[in-house]
């Protein structure tokens, strides 16, 4: 595997995406390949998507080494920053049981930065071939934003304290 021609195209597929995103007036923003180990796609999602509300998406491949047969390509997208400390408990409690009604990905709480996130990995064969790769990014994006327009404002409640973790329950089993 050539490992130099394997970023190169990724790079270019991730590039293709930034320009689909600002085109549409989605801001997005393509770190350099220099900046980072690995370039990061950015895009804020504010106000492109109501359901999906104010986010901010990371996207990028994790590097691969010239044994593997498979590449990570990771989603990241912060659905809220700052969760108020009194509301972390019954955030935790929310995301749990929230969890099991979500088809890929998981939200979790990064107890550090206080903040919400949702985080989707796919793997992506080292082999496969570009027009894969880009369909696979696609499909693998939108999944990430449909289970962020989903069940993040349910999550996004709770971090304001406006809901608790049971009637995130009841919502989700139908009760409310």
């Amino acid at each position: 595997m050539d490992i130099k021609k394997l970023n190169e195209m990724r790079y270019q597929i991730l590039s293709d995406v930034e320009k689909e995103f600002t085109e549409e007036m989605v801001p997005a923003k393509l770190t350099d390949k220099e900046e980072n180990d690995v370039p990061v796609l950015n895009v804020i999602m504010s106000g492109a998507d109501e359901a999906v509300g104010n986010t901010m998406g990371e996207f990028f491949f994790m590097p691969s080494s010239p044994n593997d047969e498979i590449q990570y390509f990771v989603n990241l997208i912060t659905v809220y920053e700052d969760v108020p400390e009194e509301n972390l408990g019954e955030l935790g409690m929310a995301v749990s049981c929230l969890n099991t009604y979500v088809p890929a990905g998981a939200f979790a709480i990064d107890f550090f930065a206080r903040s919400l996130i949702y985080k989707l990995t796919y793997l992506m064969p080292v082999n496969a071939d570009e027009n894969t790769v880009r369909e696979n990014v696609d499909n693998t994006m939108g999944c990430a934003l449909q289970a962020v327009a989903d069940y993040g404002y349910l999550l996004s409640e709770v971090c304001e304290g406006e809901r608790s973790a049971l009637s995130v329950i009841e919502v989700l089993a139908g009760e409310i």
